[in-house]
Order: structure tokens, then sequence, then C-alpha cells
């Protein structure tokens, strides 16, 4: 038994490897999509009312059963430059992002905006597991090209320096 000691520690030092060293692929992240108002006030924003919708089913099968309000500083972040307005959402749960379709809701106006056919890259990432596994990267992001704004073709820019960087504004005139 104590010769064959070396053996089993040698034994499971090679597993510890091997599983250290292998890799599960899994989906890229969806990125966040901003609204940036242009020309509307804070005082007509400073409330919004977002839903989200199963995509391409014409607004009929609504997937939270509760909307989210919006509202500076509370659950949402606005950054102000110049005539626009860009809402940031804080809980990575409730953002607009691909794979859905989005209503806003804009209270103080009266005005409901529609974004709907999202289309981007469908990627995956390979991440390494095991019991000595360490990989401090984040996730990858999904890039986005196309969606449908109040029926109109919206393309975003793809002029990022990197894609964590990348800023997906949806803008929305007043």
């Amino acid at each position: 038994m104590i010769k064959s000691l070396p053996r089993i520690i040698i034994a499971l030092s090679l597993l510890g490897l091997v599983t250290g060293s292998c890799s599960k692929e899994y989906d890229c992240d969806e990125p966040q999509l901003h609204p940036a108002f242009i020309g509307f006030t804070l005082a007509e924003i400073d409330t919004l009312i977002l839903e989200k919708y199963k995509a391409g089913d014409n607004f009929q099968t609504r997937i939270d059963t509760h909307t989210v309000v919006l509202a500076d500083h509370f659950n949402s972040l606005y950054t102000v430059y110049n005539d626009t307005t860009s809402v940031f959402v804080k809980d990575h749960l409730k953002y607009i992002k691909a794979g859905f379709d989005w209503r806003i809701y804009i209270p103080a106006i009266n005005r409901t905006i529609t974004i709907t056919a999202i289309e981007g890259e469908k990627r995956t990432g390979k991440r390494n597991s095991g019991i000595f596994s360490m990989d401090p990267s984040p996730n990858c992001l999904n890039d986005v090209h196309t969606a449908i704004v109040d029926n109109q073709p919206f393309i975003f820019s793809s002029s990022a320096v990197a894609e964590f960087y990348r800023n997906y504004n949806i803008y929305i005139h007043h």
C-alpha cells in the first residue's frame, strides 16, 4: 500500500491537471441597448415605463408580469450630452436587449416607442473549468447590428474601440 501511494498521488495530480484544463462553451451575453432621447426635456422623460414582449409576436405576449418604471437615480442612470439623454438601466435582468420586443411608454407626453426585430450575432465563448481553473475574464458579448424602432429600420454604429465599451444607443427623436 505504501509503495502504491506515490502512484496514486501522481495519478490524482494528473487527473486534476487534466480536469483543470478542460473548457466549457457558453452563450455570449446580450449587450444593453440604451434609449437615447433627442430633444426631450428631463421633465418629459423623468419616468419611463418599459415592457418586454415575446419577439415577433406583435406585442401579444408580455414576458414580465409587471412593468419596469425607470427613473433617474432610482433604477437607472440618465446621462445628458447636449440635447440627448441616454438611459442606462441598472438592473441587468430588466434592460433592453436582443431576443425580445420592447415598448417604452413616456407618460408625460403619452407616447409609446416600439423596438422590435433586434438582430445581431450569436457567438459562444469558452471558459476553463475544473479544480485549478482561474478565468477572471468577463463573459463575451454578442454584437447587435440592427433593430426596428417605431417601424423604422435602425442600424447600430460599428465604430467601437472594444466590444465592452461599445455604446448601443437607440436614438429616439422628439
